[in-house]
């Protein structure tokens, strides 16, 4: 499978906006750098977590806490702090909406009910 990229609306607080992100099946969370956090106005949880690196350092990051839209679905989801080259879909936001990635296709595909979790 090649690399697969999702146009994600963020929204926060302050604002929105479409970011494109590399989809992540091994993160767990969104992964956003502090100025697009700041900017959105995502709202700052009192958590932290480790996380683990793809180069295997472990560091701490807050936790903050954004709605995602993904083709007209819209859903809450964490977002990790880290100042990456490119921002991540996790695993968390994919399955919060209903959807994951075909694996033949390399396309988003919709596995359940939007918001099924939460019933």
């Amino acid at each position: 499978m090649s690399f697969v990229y999702v146009d994600v609306i963020v929204h926060g607080y302050r604002s929105s906006r479409s970011v494109r992100m590399l989809v992540d099946t091994g993160s767990t969370y969104l992964v956003l750098g502090s100025d697009v956090i700041r900017e959105l106005g995502l709202y700052e949880t009192p958590y932290t977590v480790e996380v683990t690196l793809a180069d295997g350092r472990r560091i701490r990051t807050k936790l903050y806490l954004a709605e995602v839209e993904i083709e007209s679905r819209r859903g809450p989801t964490f977002v990790a702090e880290l100042n990456t080259p490119t921002p991540l879909l996790g695993v968390y936001a994919l399955e919060t909406l209903g959807f994951k990635i075909n694996p033949r296709t390399g396309e988003v595909e919709e596995i359940s009910p939007e918001g099924g979790y939460l019933l």
